[in-house]
């Protein structure tokens, strides 16, 4: 007779939560080919809704006294495509993310591939994903 001896199954175990709420992510470039002008990105931490935190991009207008834009809101678990929907220089690591305070779930790995090439966590845990090439990253 064997024994089986059951072991818990293995939490993310998140940083805590930060005190502020805006964080930087980057810049992009808007405007036309000849007028074009550098907009700063934030990432602002919103309250929870009936259990869902929400999160939104914003800005600061510099032509209205550096009041803050809302230009796009979301759930938790849609934070990381509504950050490549912006196009910003560079995409943040996971790791930075929940040092945020961000706990989403990521919905679809194959999609964001290329955006997380560059984080090292990321590439740690999947050591074993082959290039097209043939050769390991």
């Amino acid at each position: 007779m064997t024994n089986i001896v059951q072991f818990p199954n293995k939490e993310e175990i998140f940083p805590p939560i930060p005190r502020h709420r805006v964080f930087y992510l980057g810049y992009r470039y808007v405007g036309g080919m000849c007028c074009q002008d550098v907009q700063n990105i934030y990432l602002k931490r919103k309250g929870i809704l009936h259990g869902n935190r929400y999160w939104a991009i914003i800005t600061y207008d510099k032509y209205n006294n550096y009041c803050s834009l809302e230009l796009e809101e979301c759930d938790e678990d849609d934070v990381i495509e509504m950050i490549d929907m912006f196009d910003l220089d560079s995409f943040p690591s996971i790791k930075t993310l929940r040092s945020m305070g961000w706990r989403g779930k990521i919905k679809n790995k194959a999609n964001l591939f290329f955006s997380l090439s560059n984080d090292p966590d990321y590439l740690k845990r999947n050591q074993n994903i082959i290039d097209i090439d043939g050769a390991r990253s």
